[in-house]
């Protein structure tokens, strides 16, 4: 559930050129470091969870943010 919603914030508010695969790291998808951290601070807000700079690195899948969030206990609205 959360790799369709992180796909959608990538093409429209990052515009990252979909389809997104998510097994590419963002440096794959051409997601520079401040778009990362917007990314971050946005989905911290959004879902009331702490992701460490560690955890979202350039390196770091989409699949591996959903599943991050996922284990923080972020719920997708209903």
């Amino acid at each position: 559930m959360f790799v369709d919603y992180l796909s959608t914030i990538l093409t429209t508010v990052h515009k990252v050129p979909g389809p997104v695969d998510p097994e590419k790291s963002f440096q794959e998808l051409d997601v520079d470091s401040l778009s990362l951290a917007e990314l971050g601070a946005q989905l911290e807000d959004e879902f009331e969870v702490t992701i460490d700079e560690e955890e979202l690195t350039p390196s770091t899948t989409v699949a591996e943010l959903a599943v991050l969030l996922e284990s923080g206990g972020a719920v997708l609205p209903a």
